[in-house]
């Protein structure tokens, strides 16, 4: 039985969950590796799962979508019905993307192919609204646990050459987060009813194979379910300098064999995370939000863009030359006479659970910002979520930009402005602003 708001004193958590299929059609292109990637079947259905909470007078849902990255305006499209149809604010909508490279076109980007537009509109979009509904509807009475163990299903990417040159491969001597968490929510009649696991890796494992999948954290989350009869969900944590650790030695697989197998090791260790929960109480859910702005760097100027395209003829990434699409992109904001914002800015919106803290970051985030996070927050678990609410390339560590490599060329030329080079401090900084309201509440 649902039930209402009115139904739960202030102070009471009520959780929510619900699911809905968001497979694409056969014959469908994929995004993540080229703008010609076709699906060709179906090895498991792609999902959004969204999970409703309430508290007090604070209400928020968490989706997670099983998509390789929601570009920015359509997951503010998104968030807005979203919040609309529940009549909270969009900004109170977490919504995330997993990171599966074998899931729709639901991000634009020349070298992997525009959005999906049709695909958009009959099926994520209103399937996203209906989870977020549906969850909210179906609240019960609630209490939490959080458990956390150690996984190895990741492992960093950025693989150093003996010319010092950076790839992406394996490096087990570079920074990786090993920490899963799990937060569980049962019925206060201690029935089971949604799981939340997070760590951060990319969801790879599959690689080119042409199969539509959830890729290894579908698996993971498929073991996870049946071993609690709860609804589970996946949210990637910093991601973006770390492979799937499959046994090819690469960042990416060549069988969807790969994807299930490394899925059943992790759901391993999501179950043992689950059982190291020693307490579910009740708890409350808070929220701080707040404006985040990063000021761009000097457009540079339209006289030397030429000189500066022909400079990088030779510069490229496995045939892509991330400079001149950055500097094409700005020359075509001079001939308009605007040379594009000044800063980017979002609002971004903190949840506390308890004394766990949830931190979107509209990016593909590198491990060592969401360990420094960690070691600033006060709080008992701080988990990073990349690729929520939006889609703004990579953000790699200030320390990596001496070595660049794809993460490193991605920040630097993903845009026609740049971000500055301590973009990764100036975001702990304004995050953790917002974590002090968190604590004080």
């Amino acid at each position: 039985m649902a039930l209402s708001g009115n139904a739960l004193s202030k102070n009471v958590l009520s959780a929510g969950v619900s699911r809905e299929i968001i497979t694409p059609k056969v014959g469908s292109y994929l995004f993540g590796y080229h703008d010609h990637l076709v699906s060709h079947s179906v090895n498991d259905q792609l999902t959004v799962t969204a999970l409703a909470l309430e508290s007090g007078n604070v209400k928020t849902v968490l989706l997670s979508a099983t998509v390789c990255l929601i570009d920015t305006d359509l997951a503010d499209k998104i968030r807005a019905r979203i919040g609309k149809a529940l009549g909270i604010p969009a900004q109170n909508i977490i919504l995330s993307a997993t990171h599966t490279h074998t899931g729709p076109r639901t991000d634009g980007f020349s070298k992997w192919g525009t959005i999906d537009t049709e695909y958009c509109d009959n099926i994520f979009i209103p399937k996203c609204v209906r989870a977020a509904r549906t969850a909210m509807e179906n609240r019960l009475a609630a209490i939490a646990g959080v458990g956390t163990t150690e996984s190895m299903v990741g492992i960093n990417r950025r693989q150093l050459l003996p010319d010092g040159c950076v790839i992406l491969g394996q490096n087990p001597n570079e920074v990786y987060d090993s920490t899963m968490t799990v937060i569980a929510f049962n019925g206060t009649d201690k029935k089971p009813l949604a799981n939340l696991v997070h760590i951060g890796a990319h969801c790879t494992a599959a690689g080119i194979c042409g199969e539509i999948s959830r890729d290894w954290a579908g698996a993971m989350t498929d073991r996870l379910e049946a071993e609690t009869g709860a609804v589970s969900m996946f949210f990637n944590g910093t991601a973006a300098d770390i492979a799937p650790r499959i046994p090819n030695g690469r960042s990416s697989g060549k069988s969807i064999q790969y994807a299930m197998e490394l899925g059943g090791l992790a759901g391993i260790d999501a179950v043992r995370a689950y059982k190291s929960i020693k307490t579910f109480r009740e708890e409350s859910v808070s929220l701080a939000s707040g404006n985040i702005e990063l000021a761009f760097l000097p457009p540079i100027p339209q006289d030397s863009i030429p000189a500066r395209i022909e400079a990088t003829k030779n510069s490229t990434w496995k045939g892509w030359n991330f400079e001149k699409y950055s500097l094409e992109q700005l020359n075509a904001l001079y001939k308009t006479g605007d040379p594009g914002p000044q800063s980017l800015q979002y609002t971004q919106t903190i949840v506390r659970i308890g004394d766990t803290v949830i931190i979107p970051y509209p990016f593909e985030t590198c491990t060592e910002i969401g360990l420094r996070l960690r070691s600033y927050s006060q709080f008992a678990h701080t988990l990073l979520f990349s690729c929520t609410n939006g889609s703004n390339s990579y953000l790699p560590a200030q320390s990596q930009l001496c070595r660049g490599g794809y993460e490193v060329e991605s920040f630097r030329w993903f845009r026609p402005r740049q971000l500055p080079d301590n973009t990764d401090t100036l975001l702990i900084e304004q995050n953790l602003k917002l974590l002090e309201k968190l604590r004080d509440s």
